[in-house]
């Protein structure tokens, strides 16, 4: 039995792996069929099961563990499944061989934020800060940033976030005019309405609150609660709500104001970069040299190409 990363091009195997995605397909012929995407604790692949009987839709659902043996093949330049037959495991799974850990382990990723958090000198930003993500705290450190498009992962968030961080403290580095104590608490707030948002790192949905209220609005939020509890001054609250409301940077990206401080702006900008260059990443470590990746909607549809 292999894991998904160790898969060898025309190589019959064994995998077991959780169903994350499951849409149905007819082919010309009108034989029904099944596209999916299945993930372990080593990386996600596409995967198809032809001509897909009853059985097949019921048991191939999103969130089903299964044993599966599948034939991989590369197709334009990326490797995909073959699904050849399946078992249910119905049995107790450890949830720690389905679930896609950070590049960065956990704990050094905690301690990268906390040394971030030790340099906000304003006490009254560094309260709001520490006492909402206190109250996430635990759910943060293993939480995805996004359902599909970057950080997809257990301490996805929290990777994305240290990650921001040290991209701004380099940008400082050249533009001291950045109020550094502002954008350090604009970037480790402006994601953790995610956490309410998402269901968590298996087969990540929306939740209720996140489909009603979104990730921007329910930290907004937090901040006017724990701001009016230690009574902070009015225009710190505000700056800091706007870094949470224009991290979108467009109306159209879903923030209700587009930025109009520096820091904001920088904040946008970071965010956008770290998220982007993430996903070229992912796409090109699935795909071989001399190839281009599959178009990326979230990057206006462009596929990239892996060069030497």
């Amino acid at each position: 039995m292999s894991k998904i990363k160790d898969l060898k091009e025309n190589v019959r195997d064994t995998i077991v792996c959780i169903v994350i995605e499951c849409t149905k397909g007819i082919t010309n012929s009108h034989n029904a069929y099944l596209n999916l995407v299945l993930q372990d604790n080593t990386g996600k692949i596409d995967a198809k099961k032809w001509d897909a009987s009853e059985k097949d839709m019921n048991a191939l659902k999103v969130g089903n563990v299964l044993s599966l043996l599948v034939d991989p093949i590369i197709y334009k330049g990326q490797m995909q499944l073959k699904i050849i037959d399946f078992d249910e495991l119905k049995g107790p799974i450890d949830q720690k061989e389905l679930i896609i850990n950070p590049p960065v382990s956990t704990t050094e990723l905690e301690t990268e934020l906390h040394s971030f958090i030790s340099e906000i000198q304003d006490q009254e930003i560094r309260t709001i800060v520490t006492e909402i993500l206190q109250n996430y705290y635990d759910q943060f450190l293993y939480h995805p940033a996004a359902k599909s498009n970057h950080h997809e992962y257990a301490s996805g968030l929290l990777h994305h976030e240290v990650s921001m961080l040290k991209l701004a403290k380099a940008i400082i580095v050249l533009y001291p005019e950045i109020q550094k104590d502002l954008l350090y608490g604009g970037i480790i707030l402006h994601d953790l309405g995610k956490i309410k948002e998402l269901s968590g790192p298996i087969t990540t949905e929306y939740t209720t609150a996140g489909k009603l209220l979104g990730h921007i609005s329910i930290i907004q939020t937090d901040i006017i609660e724990v701001a009016k509890k230690h009574q902070i001054t009015e225009e710190k609250v505000m700056l800091l709500q706007h870094m949470v409301l224009a991290h979108h940077g467009k109306y159209e990206y879903g923030s209700p104001v587009l930025p109009h401080t520096l820091e904001a702006e920088v904040l946008y900008l970071i965010d956008n970069m770290d998220s982007r260059i993430h996903m070229i990443i992912k796409a090109l470590n699935n795909v071989e040299v001399n190839s281009f990746t599959n178009k990326i909607p979230a990057l206006e549809g462009r596929a990239f190409y892996k060069h030497k």
